[in-house]
């Protein structure tokens, strides 16, 4: 959906909405993904604009409901990732799964990747480097990072995992 300059603007006016809808969902403001989804949150006020025309106390009513449902969607999706990144790296650090096999298919995994991924691996994985120093560093959008560290995580679980089964 395309939004209009004039509903963001009107969005961006009524920011305490958005706010308070993180709020209501206790996301603290020294959270490190507070100002995207602040971000998210007004861009989903500004297509609730968008979409019912003028502000009314039951289309602010509707938004923040909506920008809490949104903000809890993107907080689980967060959480499901941080979760395989986790399991990720037991897979890795752990001794228990540690054989010269599955040493062997990383190694051999390692050169099919891209320079964004191979980046990543070594100084997100290995390096343990937040995303937001490693886009400012590269100069590469933040979201692209998570985007390609999500399939990257993707990736080397199933290689890891069938590896590890055979």
């Amino acid at each position: 959906m395309k939004i209009s300059e004039q509903a963001f603007l009107l969005a961006w006016h009524n920011q305490k909405l958005v706010r308070d809808a993180l709020k209501y969902v206790h996301v603290s403001r020294t959270y490190q993904g507070y100002e995207d989804l602040f971000q998210e949150g007004i861009i989903t006020y500004a297509g609730m604009i968008e979409l019912h025309g003028k502000l009314t106390r039951e289309l602010n009513r509707l938004s923040f409901r909506k920008v809490v449902w949104h903000t809890i969607d993107l907080l689980r999706k967060e959480k499901r990732n941080q979760n395989l990144e986790h399991i990720l790296k037991l897979l890795i650090t752990n001794r228990q799964f540690s054989s010269p096999e599955l040493n062997l298919a990383l190694i051999q995994e390692l050169p099919k990747l891209n320079n964004t991924e191979r980046m990543l691996f070594y100084s997100h994985l290995i390096n343990g480097q937040s995303i937001t120093s490693i886009a400012q560093k590269n100069q590469i959008n933040r979201v692209q990072l998570q985007r390609v560290k999500r399939q990257l995580l993707v990736h080397l679980r199933k290689i890891l995992i069938l590896d590890y089964d055979l």
